[in-house]
């Protein structure tokens, strides 16, 4: 039996899908990741709706997993309307 081109395929570049493969990263696995979109984000960043805002605090929808892209992100709201890079 030959290897498999991947040990795990991930449908959706999402806060969810981008997670996931950190972990299986973590564990040595080659993984790909399928996404509709033009890049990673996932469905509340891809849909946005005039005036719509996160259901949850700003921070919460942080990659606390990895404290470099965690760094990245300046929440201007408690919850905020978009996600704002912060100044470099």
């Amino acid at each position: 039996m030959t290897d498999p081109a991947y040990d795990a395929i991930i449908i959706g570049a999402g806060m969810s899908g981008l997670y996931q493969l950190h972990c299986l990263r973590e564990q040595g696995m080659k993984v790909l990741v399928l996404e509709a979109g033009s890049g990673v984000g996932g469905t509340w960043y891809w849909n946005r709706y005039p005036g719509a805002r996160f259901d949850s605090e700003s921070y919460s929808y942080g990659y606390s997993w990895s404290k470099e892209l965690l760094e990245e992100w300046d929440w201007g709201e408690h919850f905020a309307r978009s996600r704002r890079p912060s100044a470099t």
